[in-house]
């Protein structure tokens, strides 16, 4: 009776990847709408505390440097979320 019980989604078989196109599609909105801009908020904040602390070179690191690896994080999760919920595209364009 427990194998009538089993779907292919459960035991991870629902495509030749292991993941469908839903999951993939959520985590990348959240990491791209969420996730990266409050990182690069978080770091460009920072950033500007050491400026103002005196720190300049480590606030212009942060400002310059590290919080646009944030963005450029967020762009690329949203564009590939774009592609991925485009109409008649699979996830063999990806």
């Amino acid at each position: 009776m427990a194998e009538n019980l089993r779907t292919d989604h459960a035991h991870g078989t629902a495509g030749a990847k292991g993941t469908s196109g839903a999951p993939s599609s959520v985590v990348l909105g959240m990491v791209g709408y969420v996730i990266f801009p409050i990182l690069a908020l978080v770091t460009v904040a920072l950033g500007f505390i050491l400026v103002l602390n005196e720190r300049l070179v480590p606030g212009l690191i942060f400002i310059l440097i590290i919080a646009q690896v944030w963005v450029i994080g967020g762009l690329w999760a949203h564009f590939r979320r774009r592609r991925l919920l485009a109409p008649g595209s699979g996830a063999e364009r990806l």
